[in-house]
């Protein structure tokens, strides 16, 4: 075990000691002044502080400072102005204050949900029996502040959602401790398969994606107060989730279902918006630290917030600093080493060892420095021994808003954000496989290095010499949105413009020259002094090739990308008229969007570097013009509603599509609703998928050639070597490329029992059917080639059957239907006694993943199943995803105790040439944080992540480090601590 390791037990209390100095001396100073102060309970009982001006502005006053999320209609809040005023808040209930402060108005308020309050209409004398019953009940929960919720234009109160949708506000931001927002997501229930973060290293870029239904990353909308925006620039294919600081997030709004009809492209699992703070007044300062409790890991982050202004204009900015530290592979016992048999899995240290794999007409051979001596698995490499599971990054951000009142109807405001990130990833020095790397790469009989006399065509090096392999992400991000909205009459309207540019580049350095090393292994009439080749030594003991041939050989691979995005949009939302069910909604507008891409990378005269990739080159650019309208119609008073929407989009580079969603909301009873939709959906192709050429990668495959019955198999030419694990691989863009289209419907209900106050409980159907999948699988292309001789001129094998080179070309082929059910159920309580208590469960249930890779080949089910991304599979794909948590506050003390579970799956893959089933065990963790804060403004709370210290179980078939990190955690027990204050 290595040293770093044998601290594993470690507890927190001890680790606490080596926190940074500078997050301890200011949380010492604000525990001096914490103690001093008063008790807080939901409320602080010295009561609130809250300024003239807008009564919109008091309210969200009042819920910063109870811990209370508000929900408003803008048009109603905000033409009544209030006095600047202290309101009593003695026994912690937000509710005196509110009574105090709607008093004379025309408002009232209601309790909606676990830790929501709506700011309603006071109901007439003829309505007030009706309202006195309806009051009491918690309905849908809906944690907005003046805004409609996500999936619709509408902007009425939306308490009666007829799509499920995930809300994570500010008590629960805080309460988990997450500094991230693919952090906080990556345990969602609805989230599975292949979203990325820092935890994928080799095959990473730096960026975080996220993935609803196992769906890829391109096929889950990620909006920005509900606007799209600029994807990636290392390929341009999702949004980057690292480029959105969590210190300026409000809250996260996840909608489960598909919204084509709404947002367009992209939105066929769902749409994950991100609500900024704007209306923000006041200054908050955070910091926090944290570390595993084996010493690594340590991260820390930094924040500052302020906001304010006068009756007719705000300002608000925040700044925030992040910086995670790093695990190695070697430092964590499922991931120490490559070699697996001892777990149940098989070995896959690589044969490209510092002492070579030498293979000559008489036997293969070795040099350990002691001469050369007959190969054996004794020899395998662990390159786990310099790999990074845990990528070190850091990110900065600046992000403003502002606000201008041009008339009583009219505002103009303006949002900017810049973001920094870096990161740096740690590999193995590069590993030479002249039979199978690009170039002729065999050693001359009279190369002077070469004492055999013979040439020599398969040779396997680790090329220690030149150091780990070093890769460096960063990302610069800049987005602007500017615009005015205004009322006429009962209708509302907003016209935006935005600008948004990512640049992106990615350096991998201590790579080999292809083409350099190919003269390099030459004999003296091609290699020469003269014309300044230097012969390379790859047959020598381990430290042989000196600096002089490492400086001829050395390469490294820049990739350069740029993502540009500028739009303009319109829209405008108010009532139509009525009927005698109710008022009729109506929404319509039209946006205007230009995407462009420019991709390239440094690769040598189009051949990959040795120990690199050939990410190609992408250029392109669309103009997309679309139009929509939605409404809604009641169709029986407080009964039943009829939604509708449809968006119609035109792309200059292929065509267009129409999308439409019909729901019914239907509500028997006052404490039961009904809901049910029906939409289509589309992904457009991206610049990438249209538009790129010549990436080359070294994949890791399975070839059913290497098994001991390849003869019996026609697209075999023997048995091909058994010791390969990863094949050249060419993709490529397609530029006739069509749409992915689905199908979404969805069936729901939603209990809200008034005799049992404060529960919620939800359950609902989902499906998603999903035609001309964009996909290139190059595993389905050696299977179909191996079993059956198909594809001979995409699987190019040599004349002893060894594949040398796979070309997958993207197609519009593949198709995929997706089932399951999502259930959630929230409970609130409240006594002077036990304070505050919320409970609070999420589950989804993954009941079937049908996926077609093409027309003909079999369909397979992949719910409860693990593919590796890095051989071309789904990910993790459990049936069954929750969480459950509890969350306590009293008095200056809150707490949160939280669990995540994941159920067990199996995978398959090759063990003694034989195909075999296992089972990924299930996964479950304990997160518990407990925090105390004054009235005066200063709050700090301690946390433990992964409270038991459980690992990740074991995945064969998983290339990184032995499990999947893209749905679990290595890092083991986490401690943390933050401080916060806020006036």
């Amino acid at each position: 075990m290595h040293a770093v390791a044998a601290a594993d037990r470690a507890d927190c209390a001890g680790e606490t000691k080596a926190l940074d100095f500078r997050h301890w001396v200011t949380l010492s100073l604000t525990g001096l002044l914490a103690f001093s102060g008063s008790a807080l309970s939901a409320c602080p009982k010295s009561g609130v502080q809250l300024p003239s001006g807008p009564l919109s502005r008091a309210l969200i006053a009042l819920g910063k400072q109870c811990r209370v999320s508000l929900v408003m209609q803008p048009n109603s809040v905000s033409s009544i102005q209030v006095r600047e005023q202290h309101l009593e808040t003695s026994n912690g209930s937000i509710a005196p204050a509110l009574h105090q402060l709607l008093d004379k108005t025309p408002l009232t308020f209601m309790h909606t949900g676990t830790n929501a309050v709506a700011i309603i209409a006071r109901p007439t004398e003829s309505e007030s029996d009706h309202a006195a019953a309806v009051q009491t009940l918690p309905a849908e929960e809906v944690t907005v502040t003046g805004q409609s919720l996500t999936g619709s234009h509408l902007r009425h109160l939306k308490l009666d959602s007829y799509a499920p949708i995930d809300v994570l506000a500010q008590p629960e931001l805080e309460i988990t401790g997450a500094q991230t927002v693919a952090e906080l997501l990556k345990f969602l229930p609805a989230v599975s398969g292949n979203s990325t973060s820092t935890s994928v290293t080799n095959g990473g870029n730096g960026t975080a994606t996220v993935t609803l239904r196992g769906l890829p990353a391109s096929n889950t909308l990620v909006l920005i107060n509900g606007r799209r925006i600029v994807n990636n620039g290392f390929g341009g294919e999702a949004a980057d989730l690292n480029t959105i600081p969590l210190s300026a997030v409000d809250r996260i709004e996840v909608l489960k279902d598909g919204a084509s009809a709404v947002y367009g492209s992209d939105a066929i699992a769902g749409v994950v918006n991100i609500i900024l703070r704007r209306d923000f007044d006041g200054l908050d300062i955070s910091s926090y630290y944290g570390q595993a409790v084996r010493g690594d890991q340590r991260t820390n982050s930094y924040s500052i917030t302020w906001g304010g202004g006068s009756e007719t204009s705000h300002l608000m900015f925040s700044l925030a600093h992040y910086r995670q530290g790093e695990i190695r592979s070697r430092d964590r016992d499922l991931s120490d080493s490559a070699d697996n048999r001892a777990l149940g899995g098989t070995d896959v240290r690589s044969s490209a060892s510092p002492s070579g794999y030498i293979s000559l007409a008489s036997g293969v051979v070795t040099n350990d420095g002691d001469g050369f001596t007959p190969w054996s698995e004794d020899f395998l490499y662990n390159f786990r021994e310099h790999t990074s599971a845990l990528v070190p990054s850091e990110r900065q951000s600046l992000y403003v808003a502002a606000s201008h009142s041009l008339s009583d109807t009219v505002d103009a405001y303006a949002e900017s954000m810049v973001i920094r990130t870096r990161s740096e990833l740690t590999m193995a020095p590069t590993p030479v496989f002249t039979r199978f790397d690009n170039g002729d790469l065999s050693i001359a009989r009279d190369q002077i290095y070469n004492p055999f006399g013979e040439e020599i065509t398969d040779v396997r090096k680790r090329v220690q010499e030149l150091g780990p392999r070093i890769q460096n992400n960063d990302t610069d991000t800049w987005r602007l949105n500017t615009g005015i909205k205004g009322q006429a009459d009962e209708w509302r309207w907003e016209l935006t413009a935005a600008t948004h540019y990512t640049r992106a580049n990615e350096t991998l350095s201590n790579l080999i020259d292809p083409n350099r090393l190919s003269l390099a292994l030459k004999g003296p009439d091609v290699c020469a002094e003269e014309n300044g080749c230097v012969a390379v030594n790859l047959l020598g003991a381990p430290g042989s090739i000196d600096g002089v041939q490492l400086g001829y050989i050395r390469a490294e691979n820049r990739v350069d990308g740029t993502t540009r995005m500028h739009s303009v949009t319109y829209v405008a939302d108010g009532p139509l008229g009525g009927n005698a069910a109710g008022e009729i909604l109506a929404a319509a507008g039209i946006e205007i969007r230009r995407e462009a891409i420019d991709f390239t990378s440094t690769d040598s005269a189009g051949l990959s570097l040795i120990g690199g990739v050939a990410s190609g080159a992408a250029e392109g650019q669309r103009l997309i013009g679309e139009a929509f309208a939605e409404i809604s119609l009641p169709l029986k008073a407080d009964r039943l509603w009829l939604d509708g929407a449809l968006r119609y989009s035109e792309y200059s580079d292929f065509g267009n599509t129409a999308n439409p969603k019909i729901a019914l909301r239907w509500r028997p009873w006052p404490t039961l609703l009904v809901r049910a939709s029906y939409a289509t959906g589309f992904k457009a192709p991206t610049l990438i998928d249209m538009n790129q050429t010549g990436h080359q990668s070294q994949e890791f495959l399975f070839d059913p050639c290497t098994n001991s019955n390849a003869d019996q198999l026609p697209g075999c030419n023997g048995r091909a070597d058994q010791d390969r694990i990863q094949y050249l691989t060419e993709y490529g863009g397609n530029p006739n490329l069509q749409p992915e289209t689905s199908d979404n419907r969805s069936l729901g209900i939603v209990w809200t029992p008034g005799d049992f106050t404060g529960f919620h409980a939800s359950l609902d159907l989902f499906e998603i059917r999903q035609n001309d999948v964009i996909d290139t699988s190059p595993q389905y292309l050696i299977t179909k080639n191996a079993y059956h001789g198909l594809f001979r001129d995409r699987v190019q094998r040599d004349g002893e059957g060894d594949i040398t080179r796979i070309v997958a070309t993207r197609l519009n082929i593949g198709a995929r239907e997706v089932r399951g059910v999502d259930a959630s159920m929230r409970y609130q309580y409240q006594s002077k006694s036990l304070g505050l208590i919320r409970w609070s469960m999420n589950s989804s249930h993954m009941s079937s993943y049908l996926n077609q890779l093409a027309p003909g080949s079999p369909v397979e089910d992949l719910s409860g199943t693990f593919a590796d991304a890095a051989s071309g599979g789904a990910g993790s794909l459990p049936e069954w995803k929750a969480n459950t948590g509890i969350y306590w506050q009293r008095g200056r003390w809150e707490g949160g105790y939280t669990i995540h579970y994941v159920s067990d799956l199996e995978e398959s893959f090759t063990l003694n040439d034989q195909a075999v089933t296992r089972t990924i065990d299930s996964w479950s963790t304990h997160d518990l944080q407990l925090a105390y804060g004054v009235p005066s403004g200063f709050r700090f709370a301690i946390g433990i992540d992964n409270l038991l210290d459980q690992a990740p179980p074991f995945a064969a078939s998983a290339f990184n480090d032995n499990f999947d990190a893209r749905t679990y955690d290595l890092t083991g027990r986490y401690c943390y601590t933050t401080f916060s204050f806020s006036m």
